[in-house]
């Protein structure tokens, strides 16, 4: 059939290290650490001794309006695919008065401390994390729309995206594939046509809509150990909202499993056994994935300390498991 190789070779990059939950982005440059909530502005003179130059949040209201200074700081700090132009920059610089780039970074500071002083600067980050999910999901709306209305998302051959994601999900559950095509009328020739049409529509599709309804429609219809809870990491995720279900294991148990995965696939050894000596089918490690790393990114910046201590320990008790092994699973920071 060839997506199960392609499933095992993706599980297998992912013990290689693909799957590892993120380190938090970098805690915001404010051209010297420091922690805003500790830091008084109204003291420091370095720029000129003038308190206007030290303190200044120009048109932006941060206490009433954070998220148009989390687009500010967006479309100032960073380009790209999700980042700002030259147009938008221009264009922020002249909505919120500011002058230059010099100003913008005593601005910058001085919103940031704002927000310090109101949630605590960890909380700060995580709430700003939090807003760019949100805007990253409504890119990807937005590509699923005009995917849609391009006709990309058209049945190949009267079998629909969901429909062919549901039945792969079936086979890589452990259905036999030639009972699931019969019973959805569906002769070898036709099924292999429809999936390289699908997988050739995946491949071209830069922006990831099609894959990203695929993998839901995969999820809606996983029936694995943990499809509900890789259920409800989707809906929350699409969301932007916090999750409703317990994880279904403490963050230190499945960065175990990680390194464990990792430490199999640096030794050679099957993807696909290594996972069963868990306790996990691909199915299950693929919800488990979705629904951890979710819950991993809605805290990692608040409760960063937290989770650096877990991967020392872990790290430092699969070194001593296996000696000698080296993995590409650490969290560098």
């Amino acid at each position: 059939m060839g997506l199960f190789d392609k499933l095992k070779s993706k599980v297998k990059g992912a013990m290689q290290g693909e799957a590892a939950p993120p380190p938090p982005p970098p805690q915001h440059d404010h051209s010297h650490d420091h922690d805003h909530a500790d830091h008084d502005h109204s003291d420091d003179g370095e720029s000129g001794g003038h308190d206007e130059e030290q303190f200044d949040v120009a048109g932006f209201d941060p206490n009433n309006d954070e998220e148009s200074f989390y687009n500010a700081v967006l479309h100032m700090e960073s380009e790209g695919q999700f980042g700002g132009t030259d147009e938008s920059r221009a264009e922020i610089m002249e909505r919120f008065g500011i002058r230059d780039r010099m100003h913008w970074q005593t601005v910058k500071e001085s919103c940031y401390s704002v927000l310090a002083q109101r949630y605590g600067g960890n909380e700060v980050s995580q709430r700003e994390m939090n807003w760019r999910s949100g805007q990253m999901q409504q890119h990807q709306v937005q590509a699923q729309q005009k995917m849609a209305a391009g006709g990309g998302f058209a049945p190949v051959e009267g079998v629909s995206l969901e429909a062919w994601a549901a039945i792969n999900a079936s086979i890589i559950g452990g259905a036999h594939w030639e009972d699931l095509l019969k019973g959805a009328r569906i002769d070898k020739a036709r099924w292999d046509r429809v999936s390289a049409e699908w997988n050739a529509r995946m491949a071209r599709d830069t922006t990831f809509a099609i894959t990203t309804v695929y993998g839901n429609a995969f999820q809606a219809a996983s029936k694995g150990k943990f499809g509900e809870h890789a259920r409800e990491a989707a809906a929350a995720r699409a969301a932007n909202r916090e999750l409703s279900l317990q994880p279904p294991m403490t963050y230190e148990q499945y960065y175990e499993i990680l390194q464990e995965q990792a430490y199999a696939a640096k030794q050679g050894k099957d993807p696909v056994a290594a996972l069963k000596e868990c306790g996990l089918s691909i199915v299950d490690w693929t919800d488990l994935g979705t629904f951890m790393g979710y819950l991993f990114t809605r805290d990692a910046q608040r409760n960063w300390p937290h989770y650096q201590a877990i991967h020392e320990r872990v790290e430092a008790k699969y070194a001593a498991k296996y000696p000698g092994v080296k993995t590409d699973l650490d969290i560098a920071f």
